[in-house]
């Protein structure tokens, strides 16, 4: 009878948080990645950027990514050789202290990948695999010493399956998994010459053999499931960064191989032939195509303050609270927006089952939204900061807590030399007489109170009825540019107007809409 042996999948050690259960094949995830810079200079920032790496969507045959998600809407967005796609955000204007935070979400279903692979498969060089049979940084394919071992361990082998499950038993039996400086993230010339290093060793070293000898192969970076142990006692389960190869056969194209994995019989080292061409859990999540000459860029005027990633399984997913609002039915253009926020908590009704769609919002109401819009995407306040009263609102009053936000993020988003610079801004739409809050606040005033968190424009655009004269002018164009609004069919916009609690609605999911890309 054989012994079954221990298995040891050994990966780097950057632990993220798992919400939910044992995964199962087919399970779907969500992979959050949060980060958030902060300005180190005395200075507001004059130019400058960071580079966030977004990776590839459906590059591998195990893995659906039914969508990638953005936040905020990034200033462009590159691709390198490999397809892999970088986000970028310009940081110019960042003030002393102020941070600045990037979502990336990943939408994806996981499988196993046990394909019936016969071992006379060759591989097909082309247009889309010949990349990657060159060498590159920690992937040294021309180097002699790599060259050398490659042939001397596929000598008189015919098949490229059976070449590269030569290098792969070399090197899953011979390397040994060492965090230690020296011999961590070094690339696979170091790995040959010390036979040491974590996942990415393991990985180049089988990459950079099979490159050699003409087999192509690339490098997978992501993530990989594993049970959080201390001792005998299971305590749930953790993801770690990883990296893990792919080879290209004819007529399977990109399998998985991982070949860090420490399999011992006896004691003994023995090929772990199970992770060769094969995924037999689906406990790897990919991210994007490993290229170490494109590591992820910021400029030296921020600090990396926070790096966050969180996996949640889809099925433990609450879905989103649903409206009963009964007045809504035929208001078919701002239904989704009034779901939309109101399952944010940005907007609630009149009652649970009114919603008041054609009624006019009041200033202290738009002023509300507007707030709880901004805590939502963690628009930067100043915490402490000094807030303005007018003489008719009440610091009793049930919009204090949203009051106060509003008037913090107005005095770290536009910065002065006078002490409390929201005075500026709410003054500037209200008056410094009375903020009159429960007045019916006009079109021009709601787009006029958004103008500061809005992207600047040097575009014109011609309502009919907004003239060079026409309070707040600049405010209404750079709100058509951002996407919040269309005008009327005639032409007009109606400035003077008051705007519907509808009309409120589509303008903040619009903003909404404007704060994510979406691949």
């Amino acid at each position: 009878m054989r012994k079954l042996g221990k298995i040891f999948f050994l990966m780097s050690i950057m632990v993220i948080t798992l919400t939910g259960t044992v995964f199962a094949s087919g399970d779907g995830y969500i992979v959050k990645k949060e980060l958030t810079y902060e300005s180190k200079k005395t200075v507001p920032i004059s130019s400058g950027f960071v580079e966030v790496l977004v990776g590839n969507r459906n590059f591998t045959q195990y893995q659906i990514d039914n969508e990638i998600v953005i936040t905020p809407m990034p200033d462009e967005m590159r691709e390198d050789e490999y397809g892999n796609e970088y986000a970028y955000f310009d940081v110019s204007g960042l003030r002393p202290g102020q941070k600045f935070q990037i979502t990336i979400t990943r939408d994806c279903n996981v499988t196993t990948y046990e394909a019936l692979i016969p071992t006379r498969t060759d591989t097909v060089v082309n247009s889309e695999t010949e990349m990657f049979l060159e060498p590159t940084e920690k992937i040294e394919a021309d180097d002699p010493e790599i060259i050398s071992k490659a042939r001397e361990l596929t000598e008189g082998i015919t098949t490229d399956y059976k070449k590269a499950q030569a290098i792969f038993e070399y090197v899953n039996i011979n390397m040994s998994y060492d965090e230690s400086s020296s011999y961590a993230n070094k690339g696979a010339l170091s790995a040959l010459k010390n036979l040491k290093g974590v996942c990415e060793e393991f990985t180049t070293l089988f990459i950079a053999l099979c490159r050699a000898v003409n087999i192509p192969s690339r490098a997978i970076e992501g993530y990989k499931l594993e049970d959080n142990m201390s001792g005998d006692e299971y305590l749930g389960e953790n993801l770690v960064n990883h990296v893990w190869a792919e080879i290209y056969l004819d007529e399977f194209g990109w399998v998985p191989v991982e070949p860090t994995v420490i399999y011992m019989v006896n004691g003994e080292r023995r090929a772990y032939l199970e992770t060769f061409c094969k995924m037999p859990k689906a406990d790897y999540i990919a991210v994007g195509i490993y290229n170490s000459e494109r590591a992820n860029r910021r400029i030296k005027a921020v600090d990396e303050v926070k790096y966050e990633e969180i996996l949640i399984l889809k099925e433990e997913v609450v879905p989103e609270e649903q409206n009963k609002f009964e007045d809504i039915s035929s208001y078919e253009w701002a239904a989704g927006a009034i779901q939309n926020l109101y399952s944010k908590n940005i907007i609630s009704g009149y009652s649970e089952n009114t919603f008041g769609p054609e009624n006019n919002i009041s200033r202290i109401e738009f002023m509300c939204m507007l707030s709880r819009l901004l805590k939502y995407y963690d628009i930067q306040h100043e915490e402490k900061g000094m807030v303005y009263y007018y003489p008719d609102y009440a610091e009793t009053h049930w919009s204090k807590d949203d009051y106060d936000y509003l008037l913090r993020c107005y005095q770290i988003i536009n910065p002065s030399d006078i002490s409390s610079i929201g005075f500026d801004a709410i003054t500037d739409v209200f008056g410094v007489g009375s903020i009159n809050m429960n007045k019916p606040i006009t079109r021009a005033e709601a787009v006029a109170l958004m103008d500061v968190f809005l992207v600047d424009t040097n575009e014109t655009y011609y309502f009919n009825d907004v003239n060079y004269d026409t309070t707040f002018r600049n405010s209404i164009i750079k709100a058509y540019f951002n996407g919040l609004i269309n005008g009327y069919p005639d032409g007009s916009f109606k400035p003077d107007n008051p705007i519907r609690r509808a009309e409120a609605a589509v303008i903040f999911n619009r903003y909404i809409e404007g704060k994510i890309y979406i691949l």
